[in-house]
């Protein structure tokens, strides 16, 4: 059956099941869901929707039907359209029921996480297919199975770390609809962040009107660029409601940018860096006291390692480690953490009833198993709240297992089992440790589970 046939199906059914179009007296989309708003809600078979391959979840927002779809919910949408003989209006944004109950709404992990899932769930199909070329390429490229000066190794290699490399910009779609602001001066920001004359002074400090910066490499991340957009959608509004109606279109975006340009680079970009210089050389210290809770707070805090970027801290802990110790006891507890992310993977694979989530869950688990943890977080730890909690654990317990007996690995490189011949003699307590982290985390993810009708 082709695509366009599928999709004329699933409409055909979706239509039955909300009463056929003489029950809809108006229908629009926003990026994932049909938007349904009926004459007669009795007759609407929910739980028939919910259980219709397609289709994620189903809910009310107040009068409305919700549909959430995904990806494809705009060819669902024409087709529907088509069917039912009705008219096509503009498609509205994604964060509109949050602005409806904004007032309401309080500081929360779970709003953090909704917020998080709204910026980057449209990303991951990109971060995963790319996660899985990367990953296979660093299996071929460490036991010397395609050589490096190869043309087609760099074509490859460019297509694997693109989606990566220039996150921010792809996060910045998400995040300008998220918060309702420009999208195009969104793309700017993600520009500043990855421009030349910044990524070439990373690891520096830069002396501005006399304040030092620290310039920070801000490829891969997610946390700044969406901080950003945030702040900068507040800016932009209060730039604009004061600006004289023919001054606006030149001077509230030149001023927008120009304030938000030393806002990022100054205060919001370093701010994982700075947080993670002190938790990452705090959990070294610990490390040199406790080594099994040096390892269990690292691997329960990896995940928003990765989310804030404080990555890069410990990749300069770990390096100095190497040159001065001739090992290091950090990348152990990194490498087993990896692999608790796959686990949690797999338990949500096992545990997922719709096929669309296997789909997304089993494709992070391929590139989480070597190595690419991206997609799992972002798919799947940061969208629900149970899942972090059983990445957490199992990290946790796996990083607590390999500190405690002396895991080292000797040369740097990726947290991966691909790379287990630089852990030497300490190869047998690496997979224990990764054994732990795979089954121990794949057990609780199924166990915790996860609201498939939540997304």
């Amino acid at each position: 059956m082709s695509k366009k046939a599928k999709y004329e199906e699933l409409a055909s059914k979706v239509l039955e099941l909300v009463g056929g179009k003489d029950n809809i007296t108006f229908l629009t989309h926003c990026i994932t869901r049909l938007r349904f708003n009926v004459k007669d809600k009795s007759i609407i078979k929910i739980k028939e929707i919910e259980s219709t391959s397609g289709i994620i979840g189903c809910q009310w927002a107040g009068e409305q039907l919700q549909i959430i779809i995904g990806a494809t919910v705009n060819e669902v949408y024409d087709a529907i359209c088509a069917q039912a003989g009705l008219e096509k209006p503009n498609a509205i944004d994604e964060n509109l029921d949050g602005n409806r109950n904004s007032g309401k709404r309080k500081f929360s992990i779970n709003a953090i996480l909704e917020t998080l899932s709204a910026c980057i769930v449209p990303v991951i199909p990109a971060m995963a297919g790319a996660g899985i070329i990367r990953g296979v390429l660093i299996l071929l490229t460490t036991h010397d199975l395609i050589s490096t000066d190869t043309g087609v190794f760099v074509i490859l290699n460019a297509i694997s770390e693109a989606a990566f490399y220039f996150l921010p910009f792809l996060v910045a779609v998400g995040a300008a609809k998220k918060f309702n602001t420009s999208l195009i001066l969104s793309l700017v920001l993600a520009g500043l962040y990855l421009h030349p004359s910044i990524t070439e002074l990373a690891g520096e400090t830069l002396n501005v009107a006399g304040f030092d910066i620290n310039i920070v490499r801000y490829s891969s991340t997610v946390f700044p660029i969406i901080i950003s957009i945030w702040v900068m959608s507040y800016l932009y509004r209060f730039i604009d409601s004061w600006m004289p109606k023919s001054l606006r279109i030149v001077f509230s975006p030149a001023i927008t940018v120009l304030v938000m340009a030393f806002i990022c680079l100054g205060i919001i970009g370093p701010l994982g860096f700075n947080i993670g210089y002190y938790v990452g050389n705090g959990i070294a210290y610990i490390f040199g006291l406790f080594p099994a809770l040096g390892g269990l707070l690292l691997g329960v805090i990896r995940p928003i390692v990765i989310l804030t970027g404080m990555q890069a801290v410990f990749t300069t802990i770990i390096a100095n480690n190497v040159a001065t110790l001739g090992y290091d006891f950090i990348s152990p507890v990194h490498t087993v953490a990896s692999m608790a992310a796959a686990g949690m993977c797999l338990g949500a694979f096992l545990r997922a009833k719709k096929l669309e989530n296997k789909e997304n869950f089993i494709s992070s688990f391929v590139s989480g198993f070597i190595g690419i943890t991206e997609p799992a977080l972002f798919g799947i730890a940061f969208r629900f709240r149970r899942q972090l909690i059983a990445l957490m654990i199992g990290g946790g317990v796996s990083g607590a297992i390999v500190a405690a007996f002396e895991g080292k690995r000797y040369a740097a490189g990726m947290p991966s089992w691909i790379m287990l011949p630089a852990f030497g003699d300490t190869i047998p307590v690496m997979l224990i440790g990764l054994a732990v982290a795979l089954i121990l985390t794949a057990i609780l993810s199924y166990i915790f589970g996860f609201d498939e009708k939540n997304q």
